[in-house]
């Protein structure tokens, strides 16, 4: 059975969509010297202080198209994008919206945060500060979907939330 970050990469390399491996990525950031790259976190702001790759910059995709110029204002840069779970046609249209701005030195992390936090990379919390675990930074196990009511009596109301 393929995993999803398996079946985005294929995507990806189905439509000549350049994508980087996790410890490809890391071994780029341990360099002495590091090339002038720049990790581009598309999530939103809530999900990125939760846990983010270290040095990334958040730009939230709904903004990816009127701040890019201001957080990454050299075209020349090589930009790692970082996506959540994200559909296909989106990291097509991303994809597009970047190189139509002109750059041109564009690759998607393969498989996203979530397969960074899989095979255990290290992350940043911003709202605690320091490093998190990959649990702590929210991934969740590909075995089993979390139950978000788990262990709380539910009663129904007709009451509003607010």
């Amino acid at each position: 059975m393929l995993d999803l970050a398996r079946l985005t990469t294929i995507f990806m390399e189905k439509n000549h969509i350049s994508h980087i491996t996790c410890e490809h990525l890391l071994t780029i950031k341990k360099q002495p010297q590091p090339t002038e790259h720049v990790v581009l976190d598309l999530r939103d702001p809530l999900e990125y202080d939760a846990g983010h790759i270290e040095g990334s910059k958040n730009v939230p995709r709904r903004e990816l198209v009127t701040n890019i110029g201001s957080v990454v204002p050299d075209k020349a840069h090589h930009i790692i994008v970082v996506v959540g779970p994200t559909l296909e046609s989106e990291i097509e249209t991303i994809h597009d919206d970047l190189a139509e701005l002109g750059y041109e030195k564009v690759e998607f992390l393969a498989g996203g945060f979530d397969r960074w936090c899989e095979i255990s990379m290290p992350a940043v919390d911003d709202v605690l500060g320091g490093e998190v675990t990959p649990e702590e930074a929210g991934a969740v196990s590909k075995d089993e979907e979390p139950d978000l009511y788990e262990g709380e009596d539910l009663e129904e109301t007709n009451e509003p939330l607010m």
